[in-house]
């Protein structure tokens, strides 16, 4: 996996323990345009800290350019934000 740390717009559901979906997230490809990606599965997740900042890190399965691929994505606790570390 390639380190790409892009920022993405992302598509989630809590559940009632506050346990994190991603379902889909869209980002901006090379090109300028925007690409969606649907998450098929989640097959690890954890929490880390980064430069001090608490992280939850989902490593998950999805399918772009009709290959399937394993990619990271990971969720900023204090800034709510979402990034597309590895893919």
């Amino acid at each position: 996996m390639k380190v790409m740390a892009k920022p993405i717009e992302m598509i989630a559901w809590f559940d009632f323990k506050g346990l994190i979906h991603p379902i889909r997230f869209r980002l901006i490809d090379e090109d300028g345009k925007y690409r969606t990606i649907s998450i098929k599965s989640i097959q690890a997740r954890k929490k880390e800290k980064l430069a001090g900042n608490l992280m939850q890190v989902f490593l998950c399965r999805g399918v772009v350019n009709d290959k399937e691929v394993l990619f990271e994505l990971k969720y900023e606790k204090d800034t709510d934000q979402w990034t597309l570390f590895k893919m």
